[in-house]
């Protein structure tokens, strides 16, 4: 809503309170950022994939418009590519701007089960936007997945 709209929704407020014999009038003010964002997956002796017959690889997760505050999942499923049973570890690199990840963080739901060779798991990332988050108007970084054995 723009300051121009806001304004006048307080006075037609304010002229429908008079007219209505109330003398109070409230008005709720709000500002919202939104913050566009992608992210690359970096895979090493894994599979991510969007589907549970793996025919769909996620190539880059791309979180939509976010809120300071705000919490988002992506739903994936991991397959182990290697020849031996893996463990998975996961980071993140290449934040850009630098201070992004001052604001933002990514988890996930892995509990640390060792995945034989060809199985898979369900897994959830969740990327939490911190509610102080100022000065983003985007950022991007890479998902790096180490599968090890």
């Amino acid at each position: 809503m723009t300051e121009r709209r806001t304004i006048g929704i307080v006075s037609l407020a304010l002229i429908i309170g008079l007219f209505a014999g109330s003398f109070a009038t409230y008005a709720l003010m709000q500002w919202t950022a939104r913050i566009p964002t992608t992210a690359t997956l970096k895979l090493v002796g894994v599979g991510v994939y969007k589907d549970i017959n793996f025919t769909v690889p996620v190539t880059q997760i791309d979180w939509g418009v976010l809120e300071p505050g705000q919490n988002v999942n992506f739903s994936a499923y991991i397959k182990n590519l290697s020849n031996v049973p893996i463990t998975l570890t996961m980071y993140t690199e290449s934040w850009t701007p630098a201070n992004a990840s001052s604001f933002i963080s990514l988890s996930w739901d892995y509990s640390g089960k060792q995945i034989n060779v060809s199985g898979s798991i369900p897994i959830t990332f969740t990327l939490t936007i911190a509610p102080t988050t100022v000065g983003l108007t985007t950022f991007s970084f890479i998902i790096v997945i180490v599968g090890s054995g």
